[in-house]
């Protein structure tokens, strides 16, 4: 982990920092209050869900099982989501952390992840994907915490032909493949099913550890069936015919119809030459009668295929299908490549069934959660939809993509939050942008959130498009904050503030921002845009971060109120968030100034890690230095987006942090999280003159509170300056203030409704 970093308070897009000593230490607080609708989001913070596996494991050590739901979407980060269970009965009775993030081996797991407990210690272990087949870590954990160690490199598997010799070679399962990992047998060992390489057949893998050893202690596995069940799969949709014949199989196979492979007529010599798309396999019995049914969910269509066996546990042989299972319930419909989760999520000993796309894009994103319920019984389940947002309706879920930037839209001295996403899925395989307001209704203190739209302005229909960004500064010189939006396309658009009072009004000004020479801004794709005035010329310049890892800088050659954008560089301090890995790096920057009253830059990335770069003053012509490609340590997967801002007034920084997964974390730079006394009440002040000029003169109608003060913030929201307040007067100085609008509230043991103060530039 990175070392703590000593940083004066935020200007991210104004000219003048105020100054002030910090230790910048960040903590996450999932505790943060958010609202939606009347609703508390206990989960808000967790960082959005979207293509998940879901998988059960206590990791804290309390004997409750938690869950480990990981996002199998490289493009989402192969990010894993804690929920720690609680003594909460149901769904409800979980809390996120961020307590194993660094946890080896979950940020280096990739395509698919599921925990199985395989040595029968009560402690699941990790099977993932590996370079065509998978591996797994063992879970050591002790009572210090959890712990995995890599047991087995791409295990094995003894593939018998047809003649009845052995080949041992890895267990083949596709990075696009789910399989099927249970005890098939009954025997006490984790056994495999698995579609084949080269044809529509399942594979059942028999893990002989029982046999050998006599304990289920291991992982060695030969293929004891190549046609499991009698059945496959239609290369053109996701149909079954039962009942196949199956020359090719093993001899004597263990699981098998007998007869069937022997003269039966359309038998193959060999496995078809097409290669496998691509399945989702869960194995459970279905109707209690001891032997096991498996659950399909195919890579391009939006159903599950429940087969039911009607052979034994040493004879299978599946009879009959539901082809949009459940269907004596809802029918899981998630348009591409459902995947269903055996167990018990609401702890009621009975396990229920989750079902989530497999996929990596073009599915449900914020309904990707299907909880049924088993109202049956555990040998015999009846599942029962229950809602299709399991978790993500108690999360800040903005489908893909979460872009945080601090605005106070409301005028009240409180820095809310627009949150801009990639898209939300609809139906088609579109996806469609939105801009989400979160308006900071609780104290200078103690933030508190309430998601009052998911379509700011109506963004939508402005025919932007996908992966806004906007970014605020006072572009016309009238002292309100104005706004540009960055696009997926490259391009920037300019919305005139026209407000006459304290709340934000934008009116489109330019669509497609021009250069100096008026040719259409174009960075490439993705632009994410910051307002700053990088030079020092008391005028703003656009810095805009892109698709390939880079910044762009247009200086403002023209006035404060009337900009002109030249472009100075397209590579800016040289900075780059590329890894070694890949050739895109979507940076998204983020400026704040240290205790050394110097520059500094953090920035997003695709990869997830935060960068951080130095040597800004006075070298932007020059290469920056980069001190940091993990800062702090964080990360909270593929795309982030970073908000910096002092929401909890300790007079340090604190972070917001979005990804492609459509949700928020929120990291404090102070110990302490409480949550607003919405029932306190406000006291009236009036405020004269106002306009003003060198100074205001507050009046209360009450003596204050001791220990209250008076707080005047910048239209950024950042504290410009602070008086005690010892009576129901005080004169509060101006001297030095920029002309602009800024806010005024008193706080501490007092509270008051915030009230607009303009500041000339000359007495009236």
């Amino acid at each position: 982990m990175a070392l703590p970093v000593r940083l004066l308070p935020l200007l991210l897009l104004a000219a003048t920092p105020v100054l002030g000593h910090a230790q910048w230490d960040l903590r996450f607080d999932p505790n943060i209050p958010v609202a939606r609708q009347g609703n508390s989001l206990d989960l808000a913070w967790s960082g959005g869900l979207n293509f998940l596996q879901v998988s059960e494991v206590d990791l804290n050590g309390d004997g409750l099982k938690d869950l480990f739901l990981f996002d199998r979407s490289y493009i989402s980060g192969h990010k894993p989501v804690i929920l720690l269970k609680t003594n909460a009965n149901g769904v409800m009775g979980y809390r996120v952390t961020r307590d194993y993030d660094h946890i080896e081996p979950f940020n280096t797991l990739h395509d698919w992840v599921l925990l199985r407990d395989y040595n029968c210690d009560g402690k699941e272990d990790i099977f993932t994907y590996s370079s065509a087949g998978f591996s797994v870590f063992k879970n050591v954990s002790t009572g210090a915490g959890p712990a995995f160690e890599l047991l087995k490199y791409r295990v094995n598997s003894n593939y018998v032909s047809p003649s009845g010799a052995g080949s041992i070679a890895n267990l083949f399962i596709s990075q696009v493949d789910l399989p099927g990992i249970a005890d098939v047998d009954g025997d006490g060992d984790l056994d495999i099913l698995t579609f084949s390489l080269l044809g529509s057949y399942m594979e059942y893998h028999k893990n002989l550890s029982m046999e050998l050893y006599g304990n289920c202690d291991s992982l060695t596995y030969e293929v004891r069936n190549k046609c499991w069940g009698y059945f496959a799969e239609n290369f053109s949709n996701n149909s079954v015919t039962l009942n196949v014949p199956c020359q090719f199989n093993v001899p004597n196979p263990e699981f098998g119809l007998e007869g069937a492979e022997a003269g039966a007529e359309g038998a193959r010599d060999n496995e078809d030459d097409r290669a496998h798309a691509g399945s989702a396999t869960t194995i459970l019995d279905l109707n209690g009668d001891g032997v096991m049914e498996v659950l399909l969910g195919d890579i391009s269509f939006n159903n599950l295929v429940a087969l039911f066996n009607g052979g034994t546990v040493m004879n299978a042989f599946m009879t009959s299908e539901d082809t949009l299972f459940p269907s004596y319930d809802t029918s899981a419909d998630l348009i591409v490549f459902p995947a269903g989760y055996h167990l018990d999520v609401d702890r009621d000993g009975r396990r229920d069934l989750l079902v989530s796309p497999n996929a990596t894009s073009l599915s449900h994103n914020y309904e990707g959660l299907w909880y049924y319920r088993n109202q049956g019984t555990d040998a015999v389940p009846d599942f029962s939809l229950q809602q299709r947002n399991l978790f993500q309706d108690r999360m800040i879920e903005l489908g893909e993509g979460a872009m945080p930037v601090a605005f106070d839209e409301n005028g009240d001295g409180l820095m809310d939050l627009l949150v801009a996403n990639h898209g939300y899925f609809a139906t088609g395989g579109n996806y469609v942008g939105k801009v989400a307001l979160l308006r900071n209704v609780g104290t200078a203190t103690n933030p508190a959130f309430d998601l009052v739209t998911d379509d700011y302005l109506s963004l939508s229909t402005s025919g932007i498009g996908l992966s806004m960004y906007p970014a605020f500064g006072d572009v016309d010189g009238d002292g309100d904050l104005d706004m540009i939006i960055g696009d997926l396309q490259g391009r920037m658009h300019f919305y005139r503030n026209i407000t006459t009072g304290p709340v934000a009004q934008f009116e489109l000004q330019q669509a497609n921002i021009t250069d100096a020479g008026g040719a259409v801004i174009d960075v490439g794709q993705f632009a994410t845009p910051i307002l700053h005035d990088l030079d020092d010329d008391d005028l703003l310049d656009l810095v805009v971060g892109e698709r390939n890892g880079n910044l762009n800088h247009y200086r403002n050659t023209g006035t404060a109120s009337a900009p002109q954008w030249t472009l100075a560089s397209d590579n800016l301090g040289g900075v780059s968030t590329v890894e070694w890995w890949n050739i895109t790096g979507h940076t998204v920057p983020a400026i704040y100034v240290n205790a050394g009253g110097e520059r500094e830059m953090v920035l997003g990335s695709e990869s997830g890690s935060i960068y951080r770069y130095g040597d800004i003053d006075g070298n932007l012509e020059g290469a920056w230095t980069r001190l940091d490609t993990a800062f702090l340590g964080i990360d909270d997967g593929a795309r982030t987006g970073l908000c910096l801002h002092d929401f909890t007034g300790d007079g340090e920084l604190d972070m917001v942090i979005g990804n492609f997964r459509g949700g928020l974390s929120f990291w404090r730079s102070d110990e302490v999280s409480t949550v607003v006394d919405a029932s306190r009440p406000l006291q009236n002040f009036g405020l004269f003159p106002n306009p003003a000029y060198e100074s205001v003169e507050l009046v209360l109608d009450s003596p204050p509170i001791p220990g209250s003060q008076w707080i005047l913030r910048n239209a950024l929201g950042q504290v410009v300056r602070s008086e005690r307040a010892i009576g129901e007067r005080t004169r509060l100085s101006l001297d030095g203030l920029r002309a602009g609008l800024y806010t005024i509230r008193l706080e501490g043991g007092t509270t008051t409704r915030a009230q607009r103060l303009i500041v000339t530039a000359v007495q009236r």
